[in-house]
């Protein structure tokens, strides 16, 4: 299968559908526009898309990205304002991986309580 740019679909898709093109587009790039809030705002451990998957946040790649953050944060000096909303933008980034962090914790420490619960035969 040779992949193709998704511009290309927007006319096939708008005339299986009989639908006008630049509707179809809006919806599409919608719906596309808020995976990708979803994903970035860090609220969610994991996030299904339908036909696509599941995407799950991995404890480990969270915790690199604390360090990445932190250390950007320690190394920036915030002296214009363009530079101190840089920092203000990295700071509340820093906030919800951190939160997001003691979400993964939270799921890990699940997991291992239904693993142990099914291990010694107990019912969940």
């Amino acid at each position: 299968m040779i992949p193709r740019k998704v511009k290309t679909l927007y006319p096939e898709i708008a005339a299986e559908l009989e639908l006008p093109e630049e509707l179809v587009t809006d919806v599409i790039e919608f719906y596309w526009k808020e995976i990708k809030k979803e994903l970035d705002g860090l609220t969610h451990i994991a996030i299904t898309i339908e036909s696509f998957g599941t995407f799950e946040a991995r404890k480990r790649q969270v915790e690199y990205l604390i360090k990445k953050y932190k250390s950007i944060i320690k190394h920036m000096k915030p002296t214009t304002y363009s530079k101190h909303a840089l920092m203000n933008i990295a700071v509340d980034k820093l906030e919800r991986l951190e939160t997001m962090l003691k979400m993964c914790e939270n799921q890990e420490l699940k997991k291992k309580q239904v693993r142990e619960i099914q291990k010694n035969g107990k019912t969940v």
